[in-house]
């Protein structure tokens, strides 16, 4: 929860002027509120008396008095409203921005392993927790705190005796429910965990609908979805149950103080030292008090509710193996495109680094201009280099540098500007095919174009309705995987980095598309260092050197023909290709 109270408190600080608006129209309208039985018992007084001049008067003086009080509630809660817009929704909006802030700053692997539905959820929950928490505490925390220290007062003014018994009750109604609900608030946060669960479990068949509709899985996601929704029934059950039993308690609580201060008031009244005007002052008083207090215990359960929510995203926020540039990092620029792993040491095992390593010692120096193939079995290291490469892994030993420059002596931000990439599997933006080439940038419609042409995409683009500004559908679902491929391609035109790394960036193409757009990657490529993932070889014929990888360790390299010639794994892989595809 510290990081709950940290973050939500950073908020009131920047919102400090509202706040206090709404502390203020707060304390005035409850003060107000609670004065005004003070007028009404002088009136029931009042009415017990004969008609006189002098006792008409003096109604119609605490009537006019009343009605002072109430254009002061009505401008007090005026006030209120002025306030509540910018805390509550500006806090929210801080909030949102505050999350996507710390969601982005987490490493690659953190994605890799978690859901992205899960992930979303628990980030609304956090900021929309604030509303919840943020209301809770005006208007019951400090409502009823400004309304019981006043009712104390007014009620040892009166009668001293009821003053004790009151605050006495008060203290065992409040500390019963924050003691219950501290003690409940790991079944609240079950719940949370299991709500998220089925956001993590919906987004992940949604996100997956065209699996689940070609291999006929409806039914079985829909018993995963099942089991999940069931979990947090379950959860609910328990947690709304235990509840109810604070519920019951705090009813007998109520009706116990009620009848004891009207029994006190019938034992007053029996030795005539009670007014008529003093049963309506406690009254009233006691009604709007055990309303609030009632309110008070109920609303407890959303503010630990709301707790328990945000509490999974306070979990990412706690997150400090975060990407973060270095100290002395600067923006650098890679003039050349020489790239060097020098006695680079990995693994995903970072509890016990030493036992299966997928890089030991491994080395690799990559000339400015050069063409480098990567090749092995999956599992050989492959992706792992690209990952290095972009910094979203990081070495446990060794370093890799860029034309002498150590990669940690860069920004992330400059280093991967520097660094284009073409996926085997694109994920594109639900936004326009324009927002998905240019990603942001600030390009002419003639650049724009041209990049389009060299990745031959202009042709399909043309015909569709509204060209460059026809939404793409999420994850460019309305798109074939060519022309997925292809927005990709065009992407690393626009961006004409120094460094290409290419993913089977042609798989996805047709044979005669695929020659087509090879002529445009080699221009792409003419001048740059290029790191090519190859699991198809008419795609890397022409490189000036293909590695071969086998468990993160280099066992050939050379030209196609130098390789051939060897008579090795490459050879063996060569001997048993299948439709230009090497076997993994």
């Amino acid at each position: 929860m510290d990081i709950i109270f940290k973050e939500y408190s950073r908020v009131i600080r920047q919102k400090k002027w509202f706040f206090l608006l709404a502390l203020c129209a707060l304390t005035s309208t409850v003060t107000l509120d609670l004065w005004a039985p003070i007028y009404y018992k002088n009136i029931a007084n009042g009415l017990v008396l004969p008609y006189s001049d002098a006792t008409l008067s003096l109604l119609i003086d605490n009537l006019k008095q009343v009605g002072i009080i109430y254009a002061g509630i009505w401008l007090s809660w005026r006030l209120l409203e002025i306030a509540v817009v910018p805390l509550d929704g500006g806090g929210v909006n801080l909030l949102e921005k505050r999350c996507f802030d710390v969601l982005k700053k987490q490493k690659y692997v953190f994605f890799e392993n978690s859901f992205s539905g899960s992930l979303i959820k628990q980030a609304n929950r956090f900021s929309r927790s604030f509303e919840i928490i943020m209301d809770w505490f005006l208007f019951q925390f400090f409502m009823n705190i400004v309304a019981i220290g006043i009712a104390f007062t007014i009620f040892y003014r009166q009668q001293q005796e009821f003053a004790c018994y009151f605050l006495i009750w008060v203290v065992l109604f409040i500390g019963w429910n924050v003691a219950y609900s501290i003690w409940k608030l790991r079944f609240d946060k079950a719940v949370a965990q299991a709500d998220s669960e089925v956001g993590g479990v919906y987004s992940d068949a949604v996100s997956n609908i065209f699996v689940v509709k070609s291999f006929a899985m409806e039914a079985r996601e829909q018993a995963h979805i099942n089991q999940a929704s069931d979990k947090v029934y379950r959860k609910k059950k328990i947690a709304w149950t235990l509840q109810f039993i604070s519920f019951a308690v705090q009813g007998l609580m109520t009706f116990g103080i009620e009848l004891l201060l009207v029994y006190l008031m019938i034992q007053k009244w029996k030795t005539g030292n009670f007014q008529v005007g003093e049963f309506v002052l406690f009254q009233s008083i006691m009604i709007m008090l055990i309303q609030r207090l009632w309110e008070f215990g109920r609303n407890f359960r959303n503010f630990f509710t709301a707790l328990a929510d945000a509490s999974e995203m306070a979990d990412v926020f706690r997150q400090e193996d975060i990407e973060t540039d270095a100290d002395n990092a600067q923006a650098l620029t890679i003039s050349h495109g020489a790239i060097d792993f020098n006695n680079i040491c990995f693994t995903y095992n970072k509890e016990n680094p030493r036992q299966n390593p997928l890089f030991e010692d491994f080395s690799l120096t990559i000339k400015a201009g050069e063409k480098i193939a990567l090749v092995g079995q999956s599992g050989s290291g492959k992706s792992s280099l690209t990952k290095l490469l972009f910094r979203f892994l990081d070495p446990q030993q060794g370093s890799i540098s860029f034309d002498g420059f150590d990669a940690k002596a860069f920004t992330l931000n400059s280093l991967r500007r520097q660094i284009s990439m073409v996926p085997q599997q694109p994920d594109l933006f639900h936004r326009s095919i324009r927002d998905n080439i240019t990603l942001g940038a600030d390009i002419s419609e003639a650049e724009l174009i041209d990049a389009a042409r060299k990745a031959h995409c202009l042709e399909f683009i043309e015909q569709l309705p509204e060209r460059f500004d026809t939404l793409v559908g999420e994850r460019g679902v309305k798109l074939s995987g060519g022309e997925r491929q292809r927005i990709a391609i065009a992407r690393a035109f626009l961006e004409d980095a120094p460094i290409v790394v290419l993913d089977e960036a042609t798989s996805a193409l047709d044979s005669l598309t695929e020659k087509q757009i090879q002529t445009a990657i080699f221009e792409l490529i003419k001048h740059k260092t290029t790191l090519v993932i190859a699991h198809r070889l008419s795609t890397i014929l022409t490189m000036d050197r293909i590695i071969v990888l086998e468990q993160g360790r280099i066992i050939e390299q050379g030209s196609h023909h130098q390789l051939l010639a060897k008579q090795g794994k490459y050879y063996a892989m060569w001997q048993h290709q299948s439709g230009d595809f090497l076997p993994v």
